[in-house]
């Protein structure tokens, strides 16, 4: 076994570890001031997530936004405009070593908004160890004690994704 394939399987461990101690936790909601966002350069790349989800949640202050993206694909627009990160910023059992992905799971954010598939070990790992307060993605077995909300929706539409959201959110008197 390689080291890079070593390094992954440990941080799956390490995954699977955290999200057994998940399970009945509390959420306290509040207003939604600051957001977290966590992509995938392949949809971020060709698609500027933040205009739509600001237009549908009246937000105007681009500092109320914090956009950290996944790069599995080289993009030179993507890494020029966003911070990023990749497996690379991981050593084993998961561990954070890259500082803007350290800065971002440490930022107490009111809501967490994750657009990656699930099959990445390492966005999942920043989804987990994050502290934001109200964490919402698209609906998955798995990471279902992970998320305070999610929503079902057939392939990765975003677009309807945030109508979803948007429309939840001032249900609950959030924005």
């Amino acid at each position: 076994m390689s080291f890079i394939g070593l390094k992954k399987k440990s941080a799956v461990q390490s995954l699977e570890k955290q999200l057994k101690k998940l399970k009945n936790k509390n959420v306290a909601l509040s207003k939604i001031h600051k957001i977290g966002i966590l992509a995938d350069s392949r949809l971020f790349g060709s698609y500027d997530i933040t205009r739509n989800l600001r237009q549908k949640l009246g937000i105007s202050n681009e500092k109320q936004i914090e956009i950290i993206i996944y790069e599995n694909l080289k993009d030179d627009f993507v890494t020029q405009h966003y911070s990023v990160f990749s497996e690379k910023g991981f050593g084993m059992y998961g561990k954070i070593k890259a500082s803007n992905v350290k800065g971002f799971v440490e930022d107490s954010f009111d809501l967490l908004i994750n657009y990656c598939n699930h099959d990445s070990v390492y966005t999942n790992l920043v989804l987990v160890k994050s502290k934001a307060k109200f964490k919402v993605g698209f609906l998955d077995e798995i990471y279902r004690d992970v998320y305070d909300f999610t929503i079902e929706i057939e392939g990765n539409k975003v677009d309807v994704f945030n109508d979803e959201l948007a429309k939840y959110l001032k249900i609950l008197k959030l924005v």
